[in-house]
């Protein structure tokens, strides 16, 4: 996924019209679940809190419609993908997908609570606070789960947080283990002196609504949530003066905890953080994108489409309607914006140029929002493609990693290098070339001297052997 061609494909597939219908009918129906359920929630908590008998704690089913409608979406949704992976014999992508989880999570809890509101169930008033306070946390994932999906950003946050997470088990786990300890110390401290038997001193105007433990340290429960209080900064150093070993406990925990460990948080916090930044970002984005997209084309091949297309009457041949149709407006756009890309030119007499300035002002002003209103409301089906990509799609980036760009780095080196070398061959088989000249010019020069020292040589001694031939003639 972090190939830029398979990014540009994923952004193609997802600007298209089903992902995007898709994509907006989830956000509607989730939007539209989590208004009324915190309004119905709210109406049920009053309505309890009030009413004696089941049939007073009931809802009007008109405020449950909405929550209803929002499950069963979501539930015929998780069918449909089911479906589709098992006729592709896929069925086990559907089981470790997380978010497929979630969404059955969802379906069960809003379909439950708008049961319970419905009907009355559930007479426990703390029973269903619980309840409906735990729901809104699956709400709100969703939430997340869905912004994860569709901004790399969010989606790089999302995947730092899970992985800073993950890398904080072992000092978690130190960390509950050190705030244990320091508890049950300053309890055994505490432990039978005045400080535990001596009544707490309550102001006389205080009122039933005012009453405050000033003794924390006296049970495990309160010793532990004080202890933590403090590493968090709530510190009330009076309690410790009575005690020189509680004194000198606090300034030990002060140093080992508030000091040393909340700096190690600190420290690996940011280092996790910069791993899934700078690492794993373009990996955790694509590859949810990727999985959307396989999902889409599950659902858009799944085995109902040959049936579908029988009972509308399309053939082989109705390929290209549904092409044609993925384009829709796109022209027409393109035109509209070209409107204000063509700069009027001063030839233009006073009435051209205020009708083509009226077109521009009827358009920007009327035409585009309504068309763009008109797209929203039928959840980006009649948006034209370049809408789409405008909003679907991310951009793509050429580097999507630390890795990717050293490895990138080193395949430049290793080019330039080898360019180095090229340059330093060619330089040498100049200077071979040259030096093989010279040696050749060096021969000849050689020979030549040679040829000349033997004829020389020859004429000398034919001048010696004639001086001989004199001297005997003479003698």
């Amino acid at each position: 996924v972090v190939i830029p061609s398979v990014q540009v494909l994923l952004n193609d597939k997802i600007s298209q019209r089903f992902p995007t219908f898709i994509l907006m009918c989830d956000f509607f129906c989730l939007i539209l679940v989590i208004i009324f359920y915190s309004i119905d929630v709210v109406e049920s908590i009053e309505k309890r809190v009030v009413a004696t008998e089941q049939s007073g704690r009931k809802l009007g089913t008109s405020t449950l419609v909405p929550l209803y409608f929002g499950a069963a979406f979501f539930f015929f949704r998780e069918v449909i993908q089911i479906l589709s992976l098992i006729s592709l014999k896929s069925f086990h992508i559907w089981l470790y997908d997380p978010s497929n989880w979630l969404n059955v999570f969802f379906v069960v809890l809003v379909t439950w609570w708008a049961v319970c509101m419905q009907m009355g169930f559930l007479q426990d008033l703390n029973h269903f606070r619980s309840g409906t306070a735990f729901t809104v946390i699956v709400l709100w994932l969703k939430v997340l789960a869905f912004l994860r999906n569709m901004l790399i950003d969010f989606a790089v946050f999302v995947g730092g947080v899970l992985h800073v997470v993950q890398r904080l088990a072992a000092f978690l786990t130190a960390l509950v283990v050190i705030l244990v300890a320091f508890s049950q110390m300053f309890l055994t401290v505490f432990r039978q002196t005045p400080y535990c038997t001596d009544p707490p001193d309550i102001p006389d105007e205080a009122d039933q609504w005012c009453e405050v433990d000033y003794r924390p340290f006296c049970k495990f429960w309160t010793s532990f949530l004080s202890v933590y209080t403090m590493l968090l900064g709530e510190v009330d150093e009076e309690m410790f003066q009575t005690s020189k070993v509680a004194t000198f406990l606090f300034c030990l925990f002060m140093f080992l905890v508030v000091i040393l460990l909340a700096n190690v948080l600190i420290a690996i916090v940011t280092d996790s953080y910069k791993v899934i930044q700078y690492e794993r970002a373009a990996i955790v984005f694509w590859t949810n994108r990727l999985d959307f997209v396989a999902e889409m084309d599950a659902i858009a091949n799944g085995p109902w489409k040959k049936p579908l297309k029988s009972c509308c009457g399309m053939g082989k041949d109705d390929q290209g309607v549904a092409s044609e149709g993925s384009t829709f407006g796109k022209e027409l756009w393109k035109r509209l914006m070209d409107l204000f890309d063509d700069d009027i030119e001063e030839s233009y007499m006073w009435a051209e140029f205020f009708a083509y300035l009226s077109l521009r002002v009827f358009t920007a002003v009327f035409i585009i929002p309504f068309w763009i209103f008109l797209g929203f409301i039928s959840a980006g089906y009649l948006w034209p493609p370049q809408v789409r990509v405008a909003i679907f799609t991310s951009a793509v980036r050429k580097h999507s990693s630390e890795s990717a760009e050293e490895d990138e780095l080193r395949k430049t080196q290793v080019a330039l290098l080898q360019r180095e070398v090229m340059d330093l061959r060619e330089d040498l088989t100049q200077d071979l070339a040259g030096d093989r000249t010279k040696v050749v010019q060096l021969k000849t020069q050689i020979d030549h001297r040679r040829t000349e020292m033997d004829n020389e040589l020859k004429n000398i001694k034919r001048i010696v052997t004639m001086l001989f031939e004199q001297q005997a003639t003479m003698g």
